[in-house]
């Protein structure tokens, strides 16, 4: 029997992969295993194993094509087996998924224009903002408006998000994607799946990042657990004030965070915080360590005293694509990563009003050119949860050290080295770092 080679899905919101090159012929004899073709998805580029042994018959997809999770890409066949371009066609044609892939169109001719997604407006009463129409069909289908984002003029729901939603629910499962509403107003927006009795694992994100950072891990983790990740005040589809009216001090975050998660009654949880996001976590297990029943800090900001001031330069730098650039230059030690749609949404995400403002605050509040000034490296004895410090060899932004020197003070810890692997272990190694926080949570639940 032939075997169809199909479109993996990588992560809880990938909807489809572009093929960037064939690392095998047609006719080429292949073994189980061996890598076939490179995808890129919006945040990292994978290869694709063959799934058994035999002969790569049929390359289905060309390079620079866009295929949906599940679609077909190649046909291997059996050592001298034949199949005629009918049976081959045959073969791949019930495998293309229907709509799981599809674009919608915002504008109009069904083509798509440049609108940014964003958390929902809502009025004084706390209603969303939503077209009529957008109200209607999200009514028909039994779609929450308030998990969809919105495209539409003024932060408003469009008919074209709702449908935009179900595709996306459709590929993806059991996945929501909502904001939580603090008691001052701002909106937190946030991303969650898993069983909802198991034990919360929630994932704080880094300083100009968002929770998209973490979504090639969370697929691996889903089953097992529950997971949620948060765009932290001022970050990715969060609210953004003005520094002047609100508090981007990490103790500032902190609460937010921690109010957020009480709302959703998602504590006790285990945190696991990236760079800035760990100092976040930290924050939150010292001021409520009862909330918390375990720490995995990523290459952690709040260890130590160094960073690196390229960093600060970068962020304190006018945006644009270059600028970005260089930030995932430095975030990286497999420059394969830094996509050019990796670099344009960074950029864009930057461009959102109040994101620079927001994120400089941020920074001038917890690191300084001649060191890091969260007040946490005095206070790591105090932490009385267990903690797990993962640590890239290769990172630039956070000295590795830092780890080693904080698991001598927190009572309870451990250290995790990634070898080869740069300041965002999520993406350069995703499943890598999935199986350490599972065997962590899996160990400390009991």
């Amino acid at each position: 029997m032939p075997t169809l080679v199909k479109m993996p899905k990588w992560g809880l919101t990938m909807t489809a992969g572009t093929v960037t090159g064939w690392l095998r012929d047609e006719g080429a004899e292949i073994e189980e295993g061996d890598p076939l073709l490179t995808v890129e998805t919006e945040k990292a580029v994978n290869d694709v194993e063959a799934p058994v042994a035999g002969v790569l018959l049929k390359i289905v997809a060309a390079v620079g094509s866009e295929v949906p999770v599940s679609g077909p890409v190649a046909v291997i066949a059996a050592p001298n087996q034949a199949l005629s371009e009918e049976e081959i066609a045959s073969l791949v044609a019930p495998a293309h998924p229907q709509g799981a892939g599809a674009k919608v169109g915002i504008g109009g001719g069904g083509q798509r224009t440049n609108r940014e997604a964003r958390a929902a407006a809502r009025d004084d009463s706390g209603r969303v903002n939503a077209s009529p129409a957008a109200r209607k069909l999200a009514r028909d289908l039994g779609i929450d408006l308030a998990g969809i984002p919105a495209t539409g003029p003024g932060g408003r729901i469009t008919s074209e998000d709702v449908e935009r939603a179900v595709a996306r629910q459709a590929a993806t499962g059991d996945v929501r994607e909502d904001v939580v509403v603090l008691a001052d107003g701002r909106a937190l927006s946030y991303l969650i799946a898993g069983p909802p009795t198991a034990t919360p694992l929630v994932f704080l994100h880094g300083l100009g990042g968002s929770r998209g950072t973490w979504e090639n891990l969370l697929g691996d983790l889903v089953e097992r657990h529950r997971v949620l990740a948060l765009d932290l005040p001022g970050h990715g589809l969060s609210d953004k004030p003005a520094p002047e009216v609100t508090d981007y001090s990490i103790a500032g975050l902190a609460a937010a965070v921690r109010e957020g998660l009480a709302t959703l009654k998602l504590l006790p949880s285990i945190l696991i915080g990236h760079s800035l996001g760990g100092a976040v976590a930290m924050q939150i297990a010292l001021d409520q360590p009862a909330q918390v029943t375990g720490l995995i800090l990523v290459d952690g900001a709040g260890l130590g005293e160094e960073i690196n001031p390229d960093l600060l330069d970068l962020v304190d730098a006018e945006p644009s694509s270059e600028n970005a650039r260089r930030l995932l230059d430095l975030f990286y030690e497999d420059k394969r990563l830094v996509l050019d749609r990796g670099v344009e949404e960074m950029h864009q995400g930057r461009r959102r009003p109040g994101a620079v403002e927001a994120e400089r605050a941020v920074a001038s509040a917890a690191f300084a050119r001649d060191g890091q000034q969260t007040g946490l490296p005095a206070r790591l004895g105090e932490l009385a949860v267990p903690t797990l410090l993962v640590s890239g060899t290769e990172d630039r932004v956070i000295p590795v050290n830092h780890a080693f020197a904080a698991s001598r003070v927190i009572p309870d810890a451990w250290v995790k080295l990634m070898p080869g692997i740069g300041h965002v272990p999520q993406v350069e190694d995703a499943s890598g770092l999935a199986r350490t926080v599972d065997r962590f949570a899996r160990a400390i639940s009991g």
